[in-house]
């Protein structure tokens, strides 16, 4: 048949009906690598962090890299004892019990969802370099974005297969769109001086430690590298997910990394003076060197990698709902867990949280809804990654981890989750400090969490899950082909 949901997923191996495993690590690896996009990773927070700090923003990114490959290694370990669609959520819930769990994937689902409102209007602005739309005008951005991402929830919507092509197309944008850029620019027009990457390396006389240039760069680029952690939620779309997917989660990340250091550098070398002064200043460098249609054509390539990261981001946030209905811990589980009778996908699920990423677009709209959007989504990826790095300390600390079966890297992936945690909670900090003096920027991630956190409370205790004991784990979830 081909209408949406053929059966509905329930919690045991009697009940449930397993997706089907399609996947690849090399797929895994890439819907993780598409999810962060050197070009999104980059190119979004590049203005940020430049006014912020200068030329030296490039360190704050090393150092924010570093921290995430330790977080990355974690989830490598506990990727590797439940290999479950859900990540976080899951995760979290194994460590620390059911309500623990369900706090963490749902702070993690709505910081997925904000995500694919905040990447697509990125993509507006880029598309309106591309096509010489009025980047000033709100209204249009929005549309533009909107089309955006209704168009990614139709890629999943078609099934795996498509996916898989968004994701290959948006390999070739990066090719070109950063490394062959990135070369293009150190080759034939690099004007500045390797020394100016220490502008941001200084303390300013009567500046708070967490005003300093260097403090505040890292905040921006916390950004960056985000997203990696989405490969986990394809474990139960990979065969032999135990083994692949924490080198999914790992090799994605270390991936963009290495393309998103070399991309930024080659920009810095390159930037003529007169455009690190603009709103943009990756278009300004562009436009100064090369034609109009060579410059089109690049902001096209943008285009689709913005378009592939949201088409990533939409892929993850279904599985988590997907997730969280088939334990009959959200309203409409029923209707959320189903899925599609033909290419097993969870499309309910799918076009509901596209929805409510379109819908977003209504309360953000101001004039500092860019900032907005990304101060919001790295405090949520801070404090969503947060939970399961703080559950596996207190496992070790209480003795309830079981430190015998074999995890991702062993004895090192353990040192590297300690390491995580105070990394983990330096920036969520170091995020969420209220800086500005706007108080909408400052106080808007507070706000939403407090928000989401009584909403949480309050559509738990309409399903009575206080009460409910741990649900049962499919075996088929647990079983490696």
């Amino acid at each position: 048949m081909d209408d949406i949901a053929t059966r509905t997923i329930g919690d045991t191996a009697a009940a449930a009906g397993p997706m089907r495993r399609e996947f690849t690590m090399w797929s895994a690896a890439m819907l993780g690598f598409v999810f962060v996009s050197p070009i999104v990773a980059m190119y979004m927070v590049f203005g940020l962090g430049l006014a912020a700090a200068g030329p030296g923003f490039w360190w704050a990114l090393v150092v924010v890299l570093i921290g995430q490959v330790l977080i990355g290694v974690t989830f490598g370990v506990l990727a590797s004892r439940w290999p479950m669609a859900g990540g976080v959520y899951q995760w979290s819930r194994r460590l620390l019990g059911p309500a623990y769990g369900w706090f963490a994937g749902w702070a993690y689902m709505w910081t997925l969802i904000v995500t694919m409102t905040a990447v697509s209007y990125g993509g507006a602005l880029f598309a309106a370099a591309a096509f010489g739309l009025d980047a000033e005008n709100q209204k249009l951005m929005s549309m533009v974005g909107m089309v955006l991402l209704a168009g990614a929830v139709l890629v999943n919507v078609l099934g795996r297969a498509a996916v898989r092509v968004v994701g290959f197309l948006c390999l070739v944008a990066e090719v070109v769109g950063s490394v062959g850029i990135a070369v293009w620019l150190l080759c034939f027009h690099r004007v500045n001086s390797v020394a100016t990457l220490g502008s941001a390396i200084t303390w300013p006389p009567d500046t708070t430690f967490m005003a300093t240039p260097f403090v505040l760069a890292v905040m921006f680029a916390g950004w960056s590298f985000l997203g990696f952690e989405s490969a986990s939620t394809l474990a139960e779309e990979v065969a032999e997910p135990r083994r692949d997917i924490p080198k999914a989660i790992v090799g994605s990340l270390v991936g963009v990394g290495i393309v998103v250091l070399f991309t930024c550098f080659a920009f810095l070398m390159a930037m003529p003076e007169s455009a690190a002064t603009e709103a943009d200043p990756v278009a300004a460098t562009l436009s100064a060197y090369l034609p109009a249609p060579a410059f089109e054509a690049v902001m096209i390539l943008f285009v689709i990698a913005y378009f592939a990261t949201v088409v990533a981001v939409s892929s993850a946030v279904s599985r988590i709902v997907w997730s969280y209905a088939r334990n009959k811990e959200l309203p409409a589980s029923r209707h959320l867990g189903r899925l599609h009778g033909r290419i097993n996908t969870p499309t309910v699920a799918t076009v509901v949280t596209g929805t409510i990423g379109i819908a977003l677009y209504l309360p953000f709209q101001s004039e500092q809804i860019y900032t907005l959007l990304v101060t919001f989504v790295t405090a949520g990826f801070f404090m969503s990654f947060g939970f399961p790095v703080v559950g596996l300390a207190i496992g070790k600390v209480r003795g309830t981890w079981d430190r015998s079966e074999p995890t991702f890297l062993g004895r090192a992936g353990h040192v590297a989750g300690w390491l995580a945690l105070v990394w983990v909670l330096a920036e969520t900090v170091n995020v969420l400090w209220p800086r500005t003096g706007d108080p909408l920027v400052d106080w808007a991630p507070f706000i939403v969490t407090a928000v989401l956190f009584v909403v949480g409370l309050l559509i738990r205790a309409g399903l009575g899950l206080r009460a409910r004991p741990e649900k049962a784990v499919p075996a088929e979830v647990n079983a490696e082909a």
